[in-house]
Parts: C-alpha cells; sequence; structure tokens
C-alpha cells in the first residue's frame, strides 16, 4: 500500500526541467497565436507569467491590438503638396529647355493641370509631348511656339483649343487622342500645315465643311466617336494615304471619297454602314479595305472587292 501511494505520489509532482501543465500550455500557445510575430516579445513574457503562475492584467484582447496595428496608414500629404510639387518640376524643366535651347520637350505624366505662361519663351521648340495630364486648357502663349511641327495633347481632358494655335504655321502632327471634345475645335481647320491628325477617343458628332482646308494631310484617324456623316469635301483630301473612321455611326459614305486615290488604308468597321459608293471602286491603290461589323451584304463588299488587295 505505502509503495503505491508513493508512486502516486512521485507522478503528482512537478519536474523542475519539464513545460508547465497542460492548461498553462494551452493558454500559453493561445496567446503566442494571437500575437504572430509581431507580437512575439509580448508572448514569451506572457509565457514566462504563465510559469510562474501569474494572471493578464485584464487589458485589451491581443486580437484586437494586432487589428489595430494593422489599419495604420500613412497620413495623407497636406492638401496641394503634390500640385505644388508637379508645378515645381515642371517650372524646373521649362528653366533647364530653355538653358539649353532644346528643341523636345516632354512633360507626359505630370498631373499638370495647367501649363505655365512661360511656355511662350520657348520659340526654339520643335516637339512638345503633353500626354496623360490632366490639362483642360492650353494657354493662349503655345501659339507663340512658331517653330512647333510636333504637338503632342493626348490622354488629357481638353473640351477646347485656343484660337492663338492657327499661327503654328510649321506643325504638322496633333494629336488630340482620349481628350473630351464635342467637336473638332475651328482652329484646327486652320492649322493647314498638318500632315498627322489623331482625333480618337473623344466625343465628336460631326466633322465640318472645312475639313477641306487640310489638304496636306495624309493621315487622318477620327475612330471611336459619334460621327454619324462624313462631308462631301473629305473627297478634297487629296494627299490621304490613311483614313481611320472605325467605330462611329456612319451609314453612307459621301460619293467624293472616291477622289482620295492616295488612301492604302481605309478602315470603316464597326458602322452602321448601308452600303458604299460605287467610286470607292477608285480607290486602286487600296492595301487595306476595314469593313467588318457594318450592315452590309455580301454583294454589296464583293461588287468591287477584285480591286482590293487586303478585305476585312
Amino acid at each position: 500500500m505505502s509503495s503505491t501511494l508513493g508512486k502516486e505520489k512521485d507522478s503528482k509532482e512537478k519536474d523542475p526541467k519539464a513545460g508547465p501543465p497542460g492548461k498553462e500550455r494551452e493558454k500559453e500557445a493561445k496567446a503566442l497565436a494571437s500575437f504572430g510575430k509581431d507580437g512575439g516579445k509580448e508572448a514569451k513574457t506572457k509565457g514566462k507569467d504563465a510559469k510562474e503562475g501569474k494572471k493578464d492584467g485584464g487589458g485589451a484582447p491581443p486580437a484586437v491590438a494586432f487589428s489595430v496595428d494593422n489599419t495604420i496608414k500613412r497620413p495623407n500629404p497636406a492638401p496641394g503638396t503634390r500640385k505644388k510639387s508637379s508645378n515645381a518640376e515642371v517650372i524646373k524643366e521649362l528653366n533647364k529647355c530653355r538653358e539649353e535651347n532644346s528643341m523636345r520637350l516632354d512633360l507626359s505624366k505630370r498631373s499638370i493641370q495647367m501649363l505655365p505662361t512661360s511656355i511662350k519663351e520657348l520659340t526654339q521648340l520643335a516637339e512638345l509631348y503633353l500626354y496623360s495630364n490632366k490639362l483642360q486648357s492650353l494657354p493662349a502663349e503655345v501659339g507663340c511656339l512658331a517653330g512647333l511641327v510636333t504637338l503632342a495633347l493626348s490622354e488629357n481632358s481638353l473640351t477646347s483649343l485656343p484660337d492663338s494655335l492657327d499661327s503654328l504655321k510649321k506643325l504638322r502632327m496633333l494629336d488630340l487622342r482620349h481628350n473630351k471634345l464635342r467637336e473638332i475645335p475651328a482652329v484646327v481647320y486652320r492649322v493647314t500645315s498638318l500632315t498627322t491628325l489623331y482625333l480618337r477617343f473623344n466625343r465628336i458628332t460631326a466633322v465640318e465643311k472645312d475639313i477641306h482646308k487640310l489638304s496636306k494631310l495624309t493621315m487622318l484617324s477620327i475612330r471611336e466617336n459619334k460621327i454619324k456623316q462624313l462631308p462631301a469635301e473629305i473627297g478634297k483630301l487629296c494627299s490621304l494615304i490613311t483614313l481611320d473612321v472605325a467605330h462611329n455611326q456612319l451609314e453612307h459614305l459621301p460619293k467624293e471619297i472616291g477622289n482620295c486615290t492616295q488612301i492604302t488604308n481605309l478602315d470603316l468597321q464597326h458602322n452602321e454602314l448601308l452600303d458604299l459608293p460605287e467610286t470607292i471602286g477608285n480607290l486602286a491603290s487600296i492595301n487595306r479595305l476595314g469593313l467588318r461589323y457594318n450592315r452590309l451584304s455580301p454583294s454589296q463588299v464583293l461588287a468591287n472587292a477584285e480591286s482590293w488587295r487586303s478585305l476585312t
């Protein structure tokens, strides 16, 4: 009997080198799990306290503390900070361009909302890139850049252009893609030196008769707008090589399109075309003619197909 009692007594005694009892180990494991890596030090302290029989002080649960830590965010910059920084960078670039007498200035992707009027001092410029900004308008001083050949304004929020642009007598390429134009600005028709005009992805509903003034155009892209018809004056653009009017609302083409005999690429896809003028057969230089996704019958498409090298 005494032997049995002795064994039971021995089995209930704690080994000083052994870990804490089962309940205490479970409590320690839960504490560690709640804190994760960031709460490692605190968890170890709690584990030590558990061994020594100390109780939790009754503070906020570890999980709540961890959640609060996770929601901490960097404070937003003070109002106007980004704008001032952007303007400072722009002015710095303008000064550098003037000092170096550079003929090319790239101010793209700067979140510019307004172009400084001091741009007028850069009269030596031949190329000005302003795409992917936040411009809603341009200062009239842009018209002072008499030597400008390329003006890239795509991916802004432009709704108009200053009348002073007609002073740019050397301008050959004007890029107005992805803006908010509801019409082709009247001043564009007066920039008669243009050879390339991009107006893709705006809100334009019409092409005016004044388009004939741009007789030097070789590339005209007015795709992805809301244009319902083209004026007969389009036929006076005899230098056109590429005409892209895809993704509009055209039901008919003017017969004068047949006068644009230099065209090699004519994209009419994704319109509402019901027919094609017979004069389109005059476009003997066509390499690619896009007609898919219209309302044309097969016979209308094939009527002049023999003279076209690529039909899509």
